[in-house]
């Protein structure tokens, strides 16, 4: 009778915990070879995690600025109870010992770019910690053999020095080594899962087993833990838990409505670069200016998208210095150039949406042709 009871609580205490997934797939590169198509993967590894009760979030392609942002999401998310699992299929590589997740626009052959612009598996470690929840789970297939340009690149990701306090990290195959762009890893996760009675640590481990055994030891799956709950289990003897999901809200962030720099325009709370436009890039090129710029101490700036770049043209037109026609708003500087299309971050294929701020017109061109710039921050 006790039995029963004891069971009775522990199902009881399962159903109350909070359970969050974020699920990452990377396929197309813009400086690195393509990889298989992880939706139809992606998509039953979400099925399994939701019959075992987590709020599950999908994200495929995420560039530098957006593979951050969806960490930092998920971290807020995670309350002091909850359960966090998070998978990640991309390239990856390590550098200095330094082990790195690539976004789908970093060029890894420059060691600035991965160093700034790629997200490190030790800021991703620490960035979840703080969240100071119950256990995570990282599952990250990212052993891929990625070109390196810097000294002391090396193949595969590296071995993670410090594992945080309840943190479970499993890679798909041994630390410096590369694995094969398939699907193994991936579908033997979602198997395991979904044995019951198993402790955290044995998952991980079994894991480790079967897909060592599938490749005859050519593929190892390495893992790191330390201190992880010793009698948590994920399904408890063909009891699961409910799939109701658990919602954090998340903060609202006011942006400032002015600014003392003559180098910066806020409109509508959003912050415009506000500086003569000296060179034309190409659009690619365009996002790598903004996402490298500086300016005033921020760091966190994008190409606006069309929306936000047609806010600053005007109905009304204004003459100009040179003594052309100007639909820019007047907050900005008059010393712009003379034809002055301007990219946008909307894009379709081979062409990305341009404004012209002479007349106020905007069109689809070509990605390659070479346009002015002009970087926003904010959401």
């Amino acid at each position: 009778m006790r039995a029963i009871i004891l069971l009775g609580l522990l199902c009881s205490l399962l159903s109350a915990q909070p359970r969050e997934a974020l699920l990452i797939g990377n396929k197309n590169y813009s400086y690195l070879e393509n990889l298989q198509n992880p939706q139809s993967s992606m998509k039953k590894l979400k099925k399994t995690l939701e019959k075992l009760g987590f709020h599950v979030i999908v994200k495929y392609d995420l560039d530098a600025e957006n593979l951050s942002a969806e960490v930092e999401k998920f971290r807020d998310r995670l309350s002091s109870d909850t359960i966090g699992f998070f998978y990640y299929s991309g390239h990856g590589c390590q550098i200095n010992n330094q082990s790195y997740l690539i976004p789908t626009n970093v060029d890894t052959t420059k060691p600035s770019k991965v160093k700034y612009h790629a997200l490190s598996i030790g800021e991703l470690l620490d960035t979840l910690n703080r969240a100071n929840n119950k256990l995570n789970m990282l599952f990250l297939d990212a052993c891929r053999d990625v070109p390196i340009g810097a000294k002391g690149g090396k193949k595969g990701l590296g071995q993670i020095s410090t594992t945080p306090k309840g943190t479970l990290v499993v890679y798909a195959t041994e630390a410096g080594k590369t694995a094969n762009d398939n699907t193994l890893f991936i579908n033997k996760l979602r198997e395991t899962l979904l044995q019951p009675n198993q402790k955290i640590l044995d998952i991980a481990n079994n894991l480790s087993n079967i897909v060592a055994s599938k490749t005859s030891d050519t593929q190892i799956p390495e893992v790191f833990f330390k201190k992880l709950p010793r009698r948590l289990v994920l399904l408890k003897g063909g009891y699961v838990p409910p799939q109701k999901p658990v919602y954090v809200p998340q903060p609202v962030v006011v942006k400032p409505q002015t600014h003392s720099s003559k180098n910066i325009v806020i409109i509508d709370g959003l912050m415009y670069q506000n500086q003569p436009f000296k060179k034309r890039y190409t659009w690619q090129k365009a996002k790598e200016y903004c996402e490298d710029l500086t300016l005033d101490g921020y760091s966190n700036w994008r190409l606006p998208n069309r929306k936000e770049l047609k806010k600053l043209v005007t109905k009304n037109s204004s003459k100009s210095s040179k003594g052309y026609t100007q639909y820019i708003r007047k907050e900005f500087i008059e010393n712009l150039p003379q034809y002055n299309w301007f990219w946008s971050s909307t894009e379709k294929g081979s062409s990305a949406w341009l404004v012209f701020f002479n007349d106020g017109y905007d069109d689809w061109y070509p990605k390659t042709n070479a346009n002015y710039v002009l970087c926003v921050s904010g959401q």
